[in-house]
């Protein structure tokens, strides 16, 4: 896969899917990764199955290692909010990290490779096995929004289990906006910075952490969704 890097205003990368307003993200491919492109022994799917009724009223609690963060889900956006409460009901998210956060801008998890037990090395660009159409407009979200991130800049495909929290009123994402953090705002506005090499070195026009300088993670321990 062929990361696109770009001097953002920090120097950073841009955002899965793409950003703008001076801030940064984990790195774009060009192509999302399928399941045979998976490490072996990951949990993947072929789809999300119909879980929840997208026409009434859901939220997403995510138990972190820090506390609570309650996201209310975007009855505007169906396919993304089933596909969380999907992998929520199979415990897919259950250990995995925060694993990208640039304060004042965003913060992005539900990366499969991206875990607590460092089991596997950390991708940025992994997912369930299976994509999403790319559903309403995230042109403007402004702070607290939760989005599904495209696979590609300018794609009509966002990732399957991937999101993206939106620190800022001023960033621009391409995506899915699939909700609102509600509840456990102190618990992101805490976090320090974790911008990963993912392999790379750092330099200048990569200013990137090694995984000796990177912080402590957000770690979620649990995801349920249910009505509101």
């Amino acid at each position: 896969m062929v990361m696109i890097l770009s001097l953002a205003a920090v120097g950073l990368a841009p955002g899965l899917g793409g950003t703008s307003g001076g801030g940064g993200g984990a790195p774009i491919v060009e192509d999302s990764p399928v399941p045979g492109e998976t490490p072996i022994g990951l949990l993947t799917f072929s789809k999300a199955e119909d879980t929840i009724d997208t026409s009434k009223g859901h939220k997403a609690v995510i138990t972190t290692d820090r506390g609570p963060i309650v996201i209310a889900l975007n009855p505007d956006t169906p396919q993304a909010a089933n596909s969380f409460a999907f992998l929520a009901g199979h415990n897919f998210y259950d250990g995995l990290e925060f694993f990208w956060v640039l304060p004042g801008f965003d913060a992005q998890a539900g990366d499969p490779t991206c875990e607590g037990s460092g089991e596997y090395s950390c991708a940025g660009t992994a997912g369930p096995g299976y994509t999403l159409p790319r559903e309403g407009d995230s042109s403007d979200p402004g702070l607290w929004s939760v989005i599904v991130p495209v696979t590609s800049q300018g794609s009509d495909q966002v990732h399957g289990s991937q999101f993206v929290i939106a620190l800022t009123d001023d960033g621009k994402f391409e995506g899915s906006v699939v909700g609102e953090v509600i509840e456990g705002r102190e618990i992101l506005e805490s976090l320090e910075q974790r911008v990963p090499c993912f392999g790379a070195q750092p330099s200048e026009s990569n200013p990137c952490q090694t995984p000796d300088e990177l912080p402590p993670p957000l770690i979620i321990e649990d995801v349920v969704v249910q009505p509101a």
